[in-house]
C-alpha cells in the first residue's frame, strides 16, 4: 500500500485530528487533582503509599518517597490493590507494573471500570492480545495518560501507515513516547514537508517503518534538518538523502565537527571528511572510541593508507571484529602458505557477501581446514561492535 492510497485512514486521521475530547470526571479527578478517592481528613498519608510502593510495586525507598508526593492523601490500600489486581489480570509482570508506576505513579487511582477496563477491552478489540497489551502500556504511557478515542485513533492510524500491527509494536517498544506524538501537530505536517522536497511515497514509506522518528519533531525542525543536509551537497534526489537526514538527526553539530577533527588526524583533508560522509553517512554513527580501533588495525596492522580508506568509507562500516580482522586474517594465512592471490585490493574482499568470501578463501581450500576455525575464532580481547 503506498501512501497515497491512504484511505480509509485518512478518513481516520481527520476523525482524530477534529475529536475535542470532553474530560470526563474520573480522569479529571485523576490527572488535575491529587487524590481520586476517599481522602482522609486528617494529616498527609504519603509514609502509607510510600511504604505501599515499596512492599507491592518494587520501588525503592527514595523513589516510592518522591511518587508518594503525587499521590495525595488516601485512607486505605484498597483501590491501589484494585488497579494492581487489575493490571496483573492482563499479565503484567513486577517489573512492567513499576515501569508503569514510575513514569505516572497516579495510575493507581484510576477509576478501573470507567477509565482502564475499557481502555484495555478497546485494544482488544482491535486485535491486541493480553501480552501485546502488557508491552504496548508499559512501553507507551501515552495508552494510560491520554484519552481513549485519542489513543485509539493514534493506534490504528499507525497501523494503517505501517502495514502491520507487528511493526507498531516494534516501534512503541523501542520509543516510550511514540504514541504521544501529535498526529495534527508534527506527524502530518512534517509528511507534507517531506512530499514537498520531493521525497517519493517508496521513501517515505521507508521513513515510516524504519526512521519514523523523523517525522515526529517539530516541523521547523524537519526544515533546517534538510536544509543543513543539502548544505553538505546531499542532494534531494541521492540515493543517501534519507540516510543522511537519519543520521545527522541523531548527531549534534559538536559531534560532526568532532568526528571531521578526528579524521583530520590522520591526514584527510575536510573535502575527503565531507566526500566519504556523502558516500556513507552512517560513519558519524559510530562513536571515536571505535573509529580509532578500526583505523589502528587498517593502517597499523593491515598497512593501508588512509588516503586509500577516504574514497573508500564503507569499509569503516564494517564490524571490526566480525568482518574485517578474521577477513584479513584469512588472506594472509593463505599467502603465508604460499596460495596466490592476484591483485585483490581490501575494499574487494571486505565488501564479498559471507557466503562468496566463504566459497571463495575457506570452503575451497579443503586441503586446509583449519582455515575455518581460523575464521570463526574471534579476538579475546576484543568486544564485538
Amino acid at each position: 500500500m503506498t501512501l497515497m492510497n491512504r484511505s480509509p485512514y485518512v478518513s481516520l486521521l481527520f476523525k482524530a485530528l477534529t475529536f475535542i475530547p470532553r474530560r470526563r470526571p474520573a480522569d479529571a479527578a485523576v490527572f488535575l487533582s491529587t487524590h481520586s478517592f476517599s481522602a482522609a481528613s486528617g494529616a498527609p498519608q504519603s509514609n502509607l503509599m510510600a511504604d505501599y510502593l515499596v512492599s507491592s510495586c518494587g520501588f525503592d525507598p527514595d523513589e516510592a518517597a518522591k511518587a508518594s508526593k503525587l499521590l495525595g492523601r488516601i485512607e486505605s490500600r484498597h483501590q491501589p490493590d484494585y488497579v494492581l489486581g487489575f493490571f496483573k489480570s492482563y499479565g503484567f509482570d513486577n517489573a512492567q507494573m513499576k515501569r508503569v508506576l514510575s513514569v505516572n505513579p497516579r495510575c493507581l487511582l484510576l477509576d478501573v471500570e470507567k477509565t482502564l477496563a475499557p481502555k484495555f477491552g478497546a485494544l482488544q478489540d482491535l486485535g491486541f492480545s493480553c501480552s501485546d497489551i502488557t508491552h504496548l502500556v508499559s512501553s507507551n504511557s501515552a495508552v494510560i495518560s491520554h484519552q481513549l478515542q485519542n489513543v485509539l485513533s493514534k493506534i490504528q492510524f499507525w497501523q494503517g501507515i505501517l502495514g502491520s500491527k507487528d511493526l507498531l509494536m516494534k516501534l512503541c517498544k523501542r520509543n516510550r513516547w511514540f504514541l504521544g506524538y501529535s498526529i495534527e501537530k508534527k506527524i502530518q505536517p512534517n509528511i507534507e514537508i517531506l512530499r514537498d522536497f520531493g521525497i517519493t511515497d517508496q521513501k517515505l514509506s521507508m521513513i515510516l517503518r524504519h526512521r519514523p522518528l523523523l517525522i515526529a519533531q517539530k516541523p521547523e525542525t524537519l526544515k533546517a534538518l534538510i536544509s543543513r543536509v543539502e548544505g553538505l551537497g546531499v542532494a534531494r534526489t541521492s540515493g543517501m538523502f534519507v540516510q543522511t537526514l537519519s543520521v545527522l538527526h541523531s548527531i549534534s553539530e559538536k559531534n560532526f565537527k568532532a568526528h571531521l577533527e578526528f579524521f583530520k588526524g590522520f591526514g584527510w583533508s575536510e573535502d575527503d571528511f565531507l566526500a566519504a560522509f556523502r558516500k556513507t553517512p552512517v560513519i558519524l554513527s559510530f562513536s571515536l572510541k571505535c573509529l580509532q580501533r578500526k583505523m589502528e588495525f587498517l593502517v597499523n596492522e593491515t598497512g593501508c593508507a588512509p588516503s586509500y580508506l577516504a574514497p573508500r568509507p564503507g569499509i569503516l562500516s564494517m564490524s571490526l571484529e566480525k568482518r574485517l580482522i578474521p577477513r584479513y586474517r584469512i588472506l594472509m594465512d593463505l599467502k603465508s602458505r604460499g596460495v596466490h592471490i592476484v591483485n585483490l585490493q581490501m575494499s574487494t574482499y571486505m565488501s564479498y557477501p559471507e557466503k562468496k568470501f566463504l566459497e571463495k578463501f575457506v570452503i575451497r581450500y579443503k586441503e586446509f581446514p583449519e582455515l575455518i576455525e581460523l575464521y570463526n575464532v574471534a579476538p579475546k580481547n576484543r568486544t564485538a561492535l
